[in-house]
């Protein structure tokens, strides 16, 4: 399953969204729900446009749920391009996930630059529908579901 110059990417966002994930960088070939211990989600990623988009930050007391996705070398600099890497919207991180049965597997994930980071405010609806449909056709748990909504009301 995992060849050589593959890595584990953490989506937390919209790339939770299996139709988005497939678009920017193909076939996906395995997925599975985790958890990044240590983190807080919110939406305070400024876009270009005055947008708000998911990020998340440092918190002992905080776990963020996701979904770790195998890629390529190639899905990973597609994913580079579609994060904004090289304009310092996100950049990449490493981390230490934790999967539903308890095993830890390291990957990497995108957290927002600090000239784009901005005070929490609602997402669009459109953006917080992809990942809401992502976090339910990945089963993530349903109180983080709420949460992330929550996250979306709190932020207007």
């Amino acid at each position: 399953m995992k060849k050589a110059g593959d890595s584990w990417y953490f989506a937390y966002g919209s790339n939770l969204d299996i139709d988005q994930k497939e678009l920017r960088t193909g076939t996906i070939r395995h997925a599975e729900a985790c958890c990044l211990p240590g983190y807080r989600f919110l939406f305070n990623k400024r876009g270009s446009n005055g947008q708000r988009f998911a990020n998340i930050v440092p918190d002992r007391s905080a776990d963020v749920w996701g979904v770790a996705y195998l890629c390529s070398p190639a899905a990973m600099r597609e994913l580079d391009r579609f994060e904004g890497v090289a304009g310092g919207h996100y950049f990449r991180v490493s981390v230490r996930l934790l999967t539903r049965t308890g095993e830890a597997r390291d990957a990497v994930t995108y957290v927002a630059g600090a000239k784009y980071l901005c005070e929490e405010a609602t997402p669009t609806e459109a953006y917080l529908q992809k990942i809401l449909k992502g976090a339910l056709h990945h089963g993530l748990p349903e109180e983080y579901i709420r949460f992330i909504e929550a996250a979306a009301q709190r932020s207007s």
